[in-house]
């Protein structure tokens, strides 16, 4: 007894889709992964990967990193994509006093300036925060391998700015204004 199987075009072009996704998905967190290295003293460049993720700089210098490597895949991803922000959900007066929690939230909060907010850009960074947090649940680090989110990213519009709605009234902020870190020439 046999079950037969007809494999469709759609499935074939799901597929190439899911390993290019997840291609990308590695190469960011490559990237992201050798910044944040750059960024280290030269005595700790060369020590082990688990040793840096221990390193409260590193997995900050890493976090940003992969907020840079996600901004320029969502960007190229979709021409209506004008700019990339980098926010914090909620600053942390902690940290602005030089102490540090003990565990570091990994979650990368972006604004994405569209021109039109779509459906296909939002199911992409769905796809994209996915397959993004199984190539992270890789790194021999526990705040890495529990995780299954990843990206909060905002679609804002000019008119959202103009009227002040939402999470674009941070690009007018003067207190915690968020950093660009992505724009379309």
């Amino acid at each position: 007894m046999y079950t037969e199987v007809t494999v469709t075009e759609t499935d074939v072009v799901e597929k190439q889709q899911i390993n290019s996704l997840l291609e990308t998905a590695e190469t960011v967190r490559d990237n992201a992964l050798n910044r944040a290295r750059e960024k280290m003293l030269s005595r700790e460049k060369d020590a082990k990967l688990a040793q840096l993720l221990n390193n409260r700089d590193f997995v900050d210098y890493f976090i940003h990193a992969l907020a840079q490597e996600v901004a320029q895949v969502i960007a190229a991803y979709d021409q209506r994509v004008r700019a990339v922000y980098l926010f914090e959900e909620s600053a942390n007066p902690d940290a602005e006093m030089g102490e540090y929690p003990s565990s570091v939230d990994p979650t990368i909060h972006l604004l994405a300036l569209v021109t039109a907010a779509s459906a296909a850009l939002e199911s992409f960074v769905i796809s994209l925060d996915r397959i993004l947090a199984e190539t992270l649940s890789e790194l021999p680090s526990n705040a890495f391998t529990k995780r299954t989110s990843y990206l909060n990213v905002v679609p804002v519009t000019k008119n959202d700015i103009e009227e002040r709605k939402g999470y674009a009234v941070l690009l007018s902020s003067i207190y915690a204004p968020p950093l660009k870190i992505c724009q379309r020439a």
